[in-house]
């Protein structure tokens, strides 16, 4: 297990990251084949809100850049809808949290929004 978690605020409302999210858990088939090509075995997504709205993206794999490069060029529909969403990351703030890689995290603060396994 290499499990990694990044916390990135959002420029967007509520409505759209529970639109993607939705859209992302009626395809789960693929989401769960773009994990198998990226070498991603588990990801997992959190929405949160403190000061501004922010998401957790939680992923356990060996080579993040190797399964973010993959992603980049995939077809996928779940692909190109996650690279929509992602117009809406605050890029100044994305935050990499420190958690214990051997074990999925739990933020109780959070929602949970969706997950898949490869």
């Amino acid at each position: 297990m290499s499990y990694q978690a990044t916390k990135i605020r959002l420029t967007c409302d509520e409505l759209i990251v529970r639109a993607w999210a939705s859209f992302m858990k009626e395809h789960l088939d693929e989401v769960s084949a773009a994990l198998r090509s990226e070498n991603v075995r588990h990801e997992m997504w959190f929405l949160g809100r403190d000061t501004s709205l922010y998401v957790i993206g939680v992923m356990d794999v060996d080579d993040h850049r190797a399964s973010q490069k993959v992603a980049a060029d995939s077809r996928l529909k779940v692909d190109e809808v996650h690279r929509e969403f992602k117009k809406f990351w605050d890029r100044g703030s994305v935050l990499r949290l420190s958690i214990n890689p051997a074990t999925a995290p739990d933020f109780e603060e959070c929602e949970l929004l969706f997950e898949a396994h490869s």
